[in-house]
């Protein structure tokens, strides 16, 4: 795949097709395919700009920004509830590790169970041994 156009080279081409060049002279001059001029002009006139469009790479957020002010706020409301409540409460369509991970990136911590932590260590140290 072909290195993105430069910014200078997008305004230069708009500049040439504004002078009323054809896209074929353009594309010659330029060193660019014809597709490529046609296509920055589609852009330049939908938008005004020849800035590429933003690229929307990467996962979707799972929750929106107003879902995860609600979680915020029931879990400083009532610091008690668990994952699963919240889950049943708001009717989210995801797991109770997905929203675990949700609730850790909203800067939110679990309260610490002595036992638990024991339990789980001993759980991974065997885990460990064994391979």
């Amino acid at each position: 795949m072909p290195p993105p156009l430069s910014n200078d080279l997008r305004k230069r081409i708009i500049e040439s097709k504004l002078r009323n060049d054809t896209e074929d002279m353009i594309a010659i001059e330029k060193e660019v395919g014809k597709s490529t001029v046609t296509k920055l002009w589609s852009l330049y006139r939908e938008t005004r700009s020849y800035a590429p469009r933003p690229n929307p790479r990467g996962r979707k957020p799972t929750l929106s920004l107003e879902e995860l002010e609600l979680v915020r706020a029931s879990i400083v409301q009532r610091p008690d509830i668990t994952l699963a409540e919240l889950i049943e409460q708001f009717g989210f369509v995801l797991s109770v590790s997905a929203l675990s991970k949700i609730v850790i990136k909203l800067g939110l911590h679990f309260k610490k169970n002595a036992i638990l932590q024991r339990t789980a260590k001993r759980h991974w140290s065997r885990r460990w041994l064994r391979h």
